[in-house]
């Protein structure tokens, strides 16, 4: 018994010092991810090649998200003049629990630059940008990112979709007439909620992507 007690004094040192060593790592760990989230992003749209056909898929693979005017996103190797790259990343929501970047921000093109809330349209199944009373009624996350911390997620899952509406084709074909190549080629993004599709109208296309977090200028 006495034996035991001696062994158990010269062990307990030891073994607060490896409690405290890896409550340590963890804080460490946990300041990091705190650190990364905080950082802003550009996001890159990427799909399979089991996606579309290979004419779309070099028009999504690797083309940026930028923010429109019209207060939705877009994915294009070639934005029109009034677009911005996509400029933000994860933020604290008053929709969430206290000290939670589970929201999303991205800074405007509008005339005077401003950080506006990232939301999921909850008719359209559009992703939009907006102040606090346009993003109300609509999903607002929460926003996380894969393991690897490489791609982003909305309520838990990738469910990106790359869409193109028949309007877009005909503005497309008509600019290609004219010669026009400013804004050619753009696709919508959007989010399949229910995982069923998202409701998109009649001829419109649809291609799963996944938005890869690439860091931005600071």
């Amino acid at each position: 018994m006495v034996l035991g007690v001696v062994m158990m004094a010269t062990m307990l040192p030891t073994m607060i010092g490896l409690n405290e060593a890896t409550q340590g790592s963890r804080d460490q760990e946990e300041n990091r991810r705190t650190t990364e989230r905080k950082q802003r992003v550009h996001l890159v749209a990427t799909c399979s090649l089991s996606q579309g056909t290979p004419e779309l898929r070099q028009q999504i693979q690797n083309a940026k998200v930028y923010v429109g005017l019209d207060g939705k996103f877009y994915m294009t190797k070639h934005p029109s003049s009034s677009m911005v790259p996509f400029n933000g990343g994860f933020y604290q929501h008053p929709d969430f629990p206290p000290n939670n970047t589970s929201g999303m921000v991205t800074i405007s093109g509008e005339e005077t630059p401003t950080l506006r809330w990232v939301f999921l349209d909850a008719q359209t199944h559009e992703m939009r940008w907006g102040g606090r009373p346009d993003s109300q009624d609509h999903l607002c996350g929460p926003y996380s990112w894969t393991k690897d911390e490489q791609f982003v997620t909305l309520d838990g899952w990738e469910g990106w979709l790359a869409v193109r509406l028949p309007e877009d084709e005909a503005r497309d074909r008509s600019d290609q007439e004219l010669g026009i190549v400013d804004g050619q080629e753009l696709w919508r993004l959007y989010f399949d909620q229910n995982d069923d599709g998202a409701d998109l109208p009649p001829g419109a296309q649809g291609l799963e992507i996944q938005l890869k977090r690439v860091m931005a200028e600071q």
